[in-house]
């Protein structure tokens, strides 16, 4: 039942608009008729007269909606101008030979001159043409780009709820790795374990309240991997050298939360391995330009170990995000040899 109302909603309002346009159409028709006849006025309007008009009418009406429905969709919409043309033409004709009998009729056999009623009706049905094919061509766009309109919605919405499903993903997946780390600890009931629960503490806090938001300021995501690498750092073994270096002070430069974290977590997981020939982990972040932030993150490898290609849940995860985001806007480069592995992360903020 309701999508019947709603059908007939939807067609009140063109019904609307085509009453309106034949009621404004037989008064103008009307007032050029009065104003082309000299003997012709309102007073002199018989029922034989109205009855020759709305014919008159109802053959313009006739030839307006084949245009309408048979020749725009078909040839026009299709670019099959040619042949819309002739067609045209032709629906053109067939108006003025049914209009030139019906008035020859209602004149009681005799007919004005030939050639001048040719002309004038040819004038006045080919105006009622290039009027409605306009307000067709327009009604079409208009419909075209409330349409493009909506589908847009539709693809930002869904773009909307896949980012949220991704973004809760990366919470379970990080605090998985986290504790995983801290339960290691406290099997082997290291000092260091207490404090790894603080700082976890507050990269739970930094989850659960600011990666809530779309975009976060850098100086808040920087305290916040900061914080993670500190964490890192008092489970990694000592020979593991890690120096993280921001440059520029731009720190209100605003980007999505939770990005860089993924490719931190894998260059330790790599890097801390890594327990002779001097390991490392360079972590840059370059905030010197006002439009965009640069990442940078470098680790020793071991070319004797056979690794696994580089990804898996985390990478794959920001990846898609990066694309959702931050599509044509940011450029990710991975390098990959025998001693080292670097990721280059470079997005543009608008």
């Amino acid at each position: 039942m309701d999508l019947i109302n709603l059908y007939h909603k939807g067609k009140r309002p063109l019904i609307i608009q085509h009453l309106l346009f034949w009621i404004i159409s037989i008064v103008l028709f009307t007032v050029v008729l009065i104003y082309t006849r000299g003997d012709f006025n309102f007073y002199s309007i018989t029922l034989q007269m109205a009855a020759s008009i709305l014919i008159t009418v109802a053959f313009i009406a006739l030839s307006v909606y084949i245009n309408l429905l048979w020749l725009i969709p078909v040839f026009f919409n299709k670019r099959r101008f040619l042949l819309f043309g002739i067609l045209e033409v032709a629906n053109i004709l067939l108006f003025i030979l049914l209009n030139y009998y019906v008035t020859y009729f209602f004149e009681g056999g005799s007919h004005p001159n030939f050639l001048a009623e040719f002309v004038a009706e040819f004038i006045l049905i080919l105006l009622f043409l290039v009027v409605s094919t306009l307000l067709e061509v327009m009604r079409d766009s208009i419909t075209l780009q409330d349409v493009e309109l909506r589908m847009k919605e539709v693809e930002k919405q869904k773009i909307e709820a896949e980012l949220r499903a991704l973004k809760a993903q990366v919470n379970p997946h990080f605090f998985f790795n986290t504790l995983n780390s801290l339960y290691s600890l406290s099997l082997d009931k290291s000092d260091k374990a207490p404090e790894m629960i603080l700082k976890l503490s507050d990269l739970m806090r930094y989850i659960i309240y600011e990666s809530k938001d779309d975009l976060v300021p850098m100086v808040k995501q920087l305290e916040f991997l900061q914080s993670y690498v500190y964490l890192e750092r008092l489970r990694a073994d000592e020979n593991l050298k890690v120096n993280f270096e921001v440059r520029g002070r731009n720190f209100d430069l605003a980007i999505a939360p939770l990005l860089f974290i993924a490719f931190i977590e894998n260059a330790f997981k790599h890097g801390s391995k890594e327990m002779k020939n001097d390991p490392y982990i360079h972590i840059v972040f370059n905030l010197e330009h006002t439009d965009r932030v640069v990442f940078m993150i470098e680790n020793k490898v071991d070319p004797e170990v056979e690794r696994k290609p580089a990804g898996g849940f985390g990478f794959s995860n920001v990846k898609k995000r990066l694309e959702l985001l931050y599509h044509g806007r940011y450029d990710l480069k991975i390098t990959e040899t025998k001693t080292l592995y670097r990721v280059e992360l470079t997005i543009v903020v608008l």
